[in-house]
């Protein structure tokens, strides 16, 4: 016989959307990063803009995670 559904309670499914909120804003600026990259480097001015663009995507992966690791399900 399979086993039930896991159930869930309202404050894991909460971190759980928070979490997917948070992972859904990393792919997104880890793929502008990524388009940025793509393109030829003109000045240091694009390169500062990469780098801001790849910390903030680092950022919100630390936070992703770290919402896991506070509360595992």
């Amino acid at each position: 016989m399979m086993p039930g559904p896991l159930q869930i309670s309202p404050d894991q499914r909460a971190m759980l959307s928070e979490f997917e909120r948070l992972h859904a804003q990393w792919r997104q600026a880890s793929d502008a990063a990524d388009a940025l990259e793509c393109r030829v480097f003109a000045d240091g001015w694009q390169a500062d803009r990469l780098l801001q663009q790849r910390l903030a995507a680092d950022r919100l992966h630390r936070q992703a995670m770290q919402l896991l690791r506070d509360a595992p399900l």
